[in-house]
């Protein structure tokens, strides 16, 4: 009888040769194959994402775009006769109010326009006070373009200071006093505090 060891004896040294371990072996296999077999899919997937979106992309690129909506104009009404009486009322009522032949700002712009007031401190620049003396604020007073102040110094004064603003040159000393006469300064209307009207 003759023993058939010659195939045995081949996978008894194979194994030897992969270090003796048939489980090692085995999962080693497994793991190349599964490994190509997640290649293969991938490969597969790519492809199809690839097949599909192709054809999608090219539509898309190649379709217009919406069309601009062209500006209408509403239908005109038509205008049917009609057997109703026609109204008594006028169409316009007239205005109540009458026109104005200037406008508001040409009539504003017409006022004469008078300078701000000017303070103390401003005033005291424009004369030469004597020593120690000043403009009390609270006294200085303006009417149009006109402006009074009262000095306050070491003796006790009656007098007033008169000061005029003129466009161009500004606010300038006039004079002094304790008493004006409106009509020599130039003023023949109104209601100034510092002059009197004849």
């Amino acid at each position: 009888m003759t023993d058939n060891l010659g195939p045995l004896r081949q996978a008894m040294s194979d194994l030897a040769e992969h270090g003796g371990s048939t489980d090692m072996y085995e999962r080693a296999l497994r793991k190349s194959r599964q490994s190509q077999r997640r290649t293969a899919f991938t490969t597969a997937a790519a492809a199809v994402v690839l097949a599909i979106g192709a054809p999608v992309a090219f539509a898309t690129v190649n379709r217009p775009g919406p069309s601009t909506p062209v500006a209408t104009q509403p239908p005109t009404p038509s205008v049917a006769p009609t057997s109703a009486t026609p109204s008594t009322t006028p169409s316009s009522t007239p205005s109540t109010t009458p026109p104005s032949s200037t406008p508001s700002s040409q009539r504003t712009s017409n006022r004469p326009q008078y300078p701000d007031c000017p303070s103390a401190k401003t005033l005291e620049k424009l004369v030469k006070l004597p020593k120690d003396w000043y403009f009390v604020p609270s006294s200085v007073s303006c009417w149009r373009a006109w402006a009074t102040a009262e000095p306050d110094g070491p003796i006790t004064g009656d007098g007033v200071y008169l000061f005029q603003y003129k466009a161009g040159t500004g606010w300038r000393y006039h004079s002094q006093g304790s008493a004006f006469h409106c009509e020599d300064l130039g003023i023949t209307s109104g209601n100034p505090p510092f002059c009197e009207m004849d």
